[in-house]
């Protein structure tokens, strides 16, 4: 990152020699700290980002930080590990929760044990609403996917609940 120091003590920052590559390099500068001040962080901007997928009508608070589209790829290999360890906890959350709607076995349960099972996986009612109006868009559910699919390739080690 923009922390690492070359073998003559300089940093990327320090190498820039044009204005947008200084620009790129200082606002990941401040996203990376943010994240690693606060891993939480990037989850919210991943939601944020699922919302954006999704054309949610229903606004999220404001983030403490907003992704540009290089930084919501997939595997998040950018993010320092425990910000993406956190990424994908709940990317998996949401993928329960997408799959369970998508599922024809889940909708015929009595709407307790529902939430018993989803529960069971670690979802609150209140996320289970969240990601319904914020990730429930073919977009979103890929992305989520997506996120799920490149922590198993990187090889991200998180469990359920």
């Amino acid at each position: 990152m923009c922390q690492r120091r070359r073998k003559n003590g300089a940093t990327p920052l320090d190498l820039a020699n044009n204005d947008i590559c200084c620009k790129i390099l200082e606002y990941h500068a401040s996203i990376y700290a943010s994240i690693t001040e606060n891993s939480r962080a990037l989850v919210a901007a991943a939601l944020a980002h699922c919302a954006t997928l999704s054309a949610s009508e229903e606004t999220l608070p404001a983030t403490e930080l907003t992704l540009r589209e290089y930084h919501s790829g997939p595997a998040f290999l950018w993010a320092p590990p425990a910000a993406r360890s956190a990424v994908v906890a709940w990317a998996q959350g949401v993928f329960i929760v997408q799959l369970a709607a998508k599922s024809e076995l889940f909708n015929r349960l009595p709407v307790d044990c529902a939430g018993d099972v989803l529960e069971f996986f670690g979802a609150t009612p209140i996320d289970s609403g969240r990601i319904a109006k914020h990730c429930s868009s073919p977009e979103a559910c890929d992305w989520v996917r997506a996120v799920v699919a490149a922590a198993v390739v990187v090889g991200t080690r998180t469990c359920l609940h």
